[in-house]
């Protein structure tokens, strides 16, 4: 028995849809950019002939003034002009050779080349005669190349005009090539739009059913996660509100200080399911971190030692929910929980040029330089996480910062290494991520 194939999903059929229509714009642009490239390096050199004939000109111009310098001064830097115009020359004349020229401008070009090659030679001859102060042979020789010389300036400004005039004629054909080409470009795009809207339009009508389908059952799924949300409330409540009866137990029955540990475990839970998601200041922030050093303590015997600097006038910032007490519950695990001197916490807030610094500093375990930068690019690893942990790293803080202030530098890792203690900044921009309240 045959297996039934299932049909493909709508996003296959849009992703092959558009994957085909993207295809066939973009091979029909190759095509045209191929064809337009191709006409403008056919404009490019149309003109180029001009150019060799006007290089050669000018070579051949430094040629019979640099032989007459070298003439009436013998200076080197005379003869040396001369031997580059010479070369240049000879170059710009080969060139000109490979080129096709038919009809009268090939009779002009080819006596230009066959007057050179003599030219050259009185150059060259009278050169040497002046080098052997043979004055009477370079006389000769210079009086003969003067006089080539002026009859090839009269070829070489004839095959530019007849060359340019030609050469015009070219360019205007190629022009006519080029518009052409530019409005078959835009109307092949206009066409392919055209009938990439008309099947989208034939190919959406087939598949909005199954989508109006989806939908359907993405708003019942919806409700249902609504109501497990709502059911999910009901353990939060039933936590405070035993946590509260707890309390009310501890005050009937005078126990004052279970009455205190009650009401900020109370708090800190209240602070971290309601404000971890939204804004909050830094002064409730700081509150919470009190919270939690009371529990702490609590259950360790007030070993952790918590000291507090900080400018009232900071506090009032508008800072992103639960970005201070995991940084102090970091100092606390992974820090100074398991050192045998003092357990030495202090929290420290202070304005320094438009920017509030919190610091939290640990007397505890301290970090090398490496395993600081393993932490900040996230390839520390998996640390185990204590049992008490809220789960909430310095990676998280980091990304949320970063998220709400629209900057990378907002916390900032220190320690002198091991046994020495650890320093983190966090940097909050004042009038940023919201206005002090």
């Amino acid at each position: 028995m045959n297996k039934k194939r299932e049909p493909l999903s709508v996003q296959m059929k849009l992703t092959i849809f558009f994957f085909i229509t993207s295809a066939l714009v973009i091979a029909v642009n190759i095509i045209m950019f191929i064809n337009i490239n191709n006409a403008i390096d056919s404009m490019n050199r149309v003109y180029y002939t001009n150019y060799l004939i006007n290089e050669a000109k000018d070579a051949l111009d430094t040629v019979q003034r640099s032989m007459t310098e070298y003439l009436n001064t013998k200076s080197t830097y005379a003869i040396e002009e001369y031997f580059e115009a010479e070369q240049t020359y000879k170059d710009r004349l080969a060139e000109l050779a490979e080129l096709n020229n038919g009809g009268d401008l090939g009779v002009i070009q080819s006596n230009i080349l066959k007057m050179s090659d003599t030219y050259l030679n009185y150059t060259s001859r009278t050169i040497q005669s002046k080098r052997g102060r043979v004055i009477e042979k370079y006389r000769q020789s210079y009086e003969t190349a003067e006089e080539i010389y002026g009859y090839i300036n009269s070829y070489i400004y004839s095959l530019n005009n007849e060359r340019f005039k030609q050469n015009t004629k070219n360019y205007s054909g190629l022009m006519g090539t080029f518009r052409s080409l530019e409005y078959i470009t835009i109307l092949v795009l206009v066409i392919m739009s055209i009938f990439n809207i008309v099947v989208t339009g034939l190919y959406t009508k087939n598949i909005m059913d199954p989508v109006r389908e989806r939908q359907i059952m993405m708003e019942t799924h919806l409700k249902d996660a609504e109501l497990k949300y709502l059911q999910a409330q009901i353990n939060p409540h039933f936590l405070f509100n035993t946590l509260n009866a707890g309390a009310q137990l501890a005050m009937l029955e005078g126990a004052d200080r279970t009455y205190d540990y009650i009401q900020n475990m109370a708090a800190f839970f209240r602070y971290r399911i309601k404000g971890a998601d939204g804004d909050t200041t830094l002064a409730q922030e700081i509150g919470l971190v009190d919270n939690y050093i009371y529990i702490l303590n609590v259950r360790f015997s007030g070993e952790i030692h918590f000291k507090k600097d900080v400018d009232e006038s900071c506090t009032k910032v508008v800072v992103p929910g639960m970005i201070l007490q995991p940084v102090v519950e970091n100092a606390v695990n992974y820090g100074v929980r398991n050192i045998d001197r003092e357990k030495l916490i202090i929290l420290s807030v202070q304005r320094t040029d438009g920017m509030i610094e919190v610091k939290v500093t640990d007397n505890g375990a301290g970090m090398t330089q490496q395993k600081i930068e393993e932490v900040m690019s996230g390839t520390a690893g998996e640390e185990k996480i204590m049992k008490d942990s809220n789960g909430v790293g310095l990676l998280n803080v980091i990304s949320r910062m970063r998220l709400y202030y629209g900057t990378e530098e907002v916390l900032k890792l220190e320690s002198g290494g091991k046994d020495k203690g650890t320093t983190v900044t966090l940097f909050i921009p004042e009038g940023n991520g919201g206005d002090d309240v």
